[in-house]
Order: structure tokens, then C-alpha cells, then sequence
């Protein structure tokens, strides 16, 4: 009866402790999973910023990218939204380059320790300090 209670708690103990993941997640390699400091579900949305005026008087405007947080399933967030810098997206087959607005994505992050202070914040990432390159490990559509 011992020896049945021990089988137990030690399977118990290498459950998946997350087991509400999506399943996109364990669809990706293991070594990817596990650089990942921040694992979210979020809505895509786009936009423009506000008019920036250059030095010789002409206006621009930027796009800005980002995804509303649905769901966080590790890592420390108050920010509801994550900025991404679509322009720098890594080249990976992990990471879906043409995202769609209104889409739900399964976001893999590593952020630096600045991004990672701004993510702790309400106020989270300006638009000058979007994540980008190898801040993101993979971007999944949801199904």
C-alpha cells in the first residue's frame, strides 16, 4: 500500500502544473518552451500613434502593434497590452509574420530587464520599447 501511495505522489509531482495551457503550446519544441520567461494568450490590434513632427517641419506617423492580454500563464504582468515591434519580428517558423487584428496568438517571451520593469507596470511598453528580436521566442495563431 506504501509503495502505491509513493507511485502516486510522484506522478503527481510531474504532472504538467500548468494543464490549462492551449495545446499550441505543447506543440512547440521543448527548448522553446522552456527560454520562455512570459507565456500569454492576447488579441493582435493595430493602430497609429500619434503625429510626430520631424526637424525640417514634416509630420509622420508610426504603426503601432500590440496584443491585448487574455491570459497569463507564467510570468509577472499588470500591463493589459504587449507592444511588439511587427517591423522586427525574428525569422523563425514559430514566429507568424503577417498577424491578423481581431486574431488570438499564444505569445513566447523573453524579455529584457527593461522590458520586463515596464511589463510590471500598468502604464507597460511605450511604443519606442516594443519587443523585437530575440525578446520574442514564438508568436502561434490560436485555432
Amino acid at each position: 500500500m506504501n509503495h502505491l501511495l509513493s507511485m502516486a505522489i510522484v506522478l503527481m509531482t510531474l504532472a504538467p502544473q500548468n494543464q490549462n495551457l492551449p495545446e499550441e503550446f505543447y506543440r512547440l519544441p521543448e527548448q522553446l518552451r522552456e527560454r520562455a520567461t512570459v507565456v500569454v494568450t492576447g488579441t493582435f490590434g493595430q493602430g497609429r500613434t500619434p503625429c510626430v513632427f520631424r526637424p525640417d517641419g514634416s509630420r509622420v506617423w508610426f504603426i503601432d502593434s500590440w496584443f491585448t492580454v487574455k491570459k497569463v500563464y507564467q510570468g509577472e504582468l499588470k500591463s493589459r497590452s504587449i507592444r511588439v515591434n511587427t517591423a522586427m519580428l525574428p525569422a523563425s517558423q514559430y514566429v507568424k509574420k503577417n498577424l491578423d487584428r481581431g486574431h488570438n496568438y499564444l505569445l513566447l517571451l523573453k524579455p529584457d530587464e527593461e522590458s520586463v520593469k515596464a511589463m510590471k507596470t500598468e502604464e507597460g511598453l511605450g511604443f519606442w520599447d516594443s519587443l523585437h528580436d530575440e525578446e520574442i521566442i514564438a508568436i502561434v495563431e490560436l485555432k
